[in-house]
């Protein structure tokens, strides 16, 4: 389900029409010059996810944390570079972080500066020492790699 391309496949006819996510493994200058050129919107996810979580009581946090980042990603207008979203993968929250960012492609363009690492056609955060530990195998999501 997934395609897995090189960047310099990456053009502007890709970035303006696309469906479903991608997510860049590595941004070189010239693709952060086009998604700037498509006029794509960056968010630091982490920081409105916080604020938007602190309102809440501390016991419920974990069973907002999908519909807040639906609502932040929703209010904003055209599409969206998503960058800092790191929290979405604490293990409390129990989040397919990838299965979210097909969900939220729904409703709005949507490219990802993944944070981790790329290996073997998985996505992968962290490393398996650490409990957000997470790997993903590309081929169970309909998305576009960029490696």
């Amino acid at each position: 389900m997934s395609t897995l391309i090189k960047s310099f496949n990456v053009n502007m006819d890709l970035l303006k029409k696309i469906t479903i996510p991608i997510i860049f493994c590595s941004l070189e200058p010239r693709l952060i010059k086009l998604i700037d050129e498509c006029k794509y919107q960056k968010l630091s996810l982490n920081l409105e996810l916080s604020k938007t979580l602190l309102k809440k009581e501390i016991h419920n946090r974990t069973q907002f944390v999908t519909d807040e980042v639906m609502e932040i990603v929703n209010s904003k207008h055209g599409p969206i570079f998503l960058i800092d979203y790191e929290m979405l993968f604490d293990p409390r929250y129990q989040i397919d972080v990838i299965k979210l960012f097909c969900e939220l492609s729904r409703k709005t363009q949507i490219i990802v500066k993944w944070c981790g690492t790329f290996e073997d056609n998985h996505l992968i955060f962290a490393t398996p020492d650490y409990s957000d530990y997470h790997s993903y195998n590309i081929n169970n999501y309909q998305i576009i790699c960029v490696n």
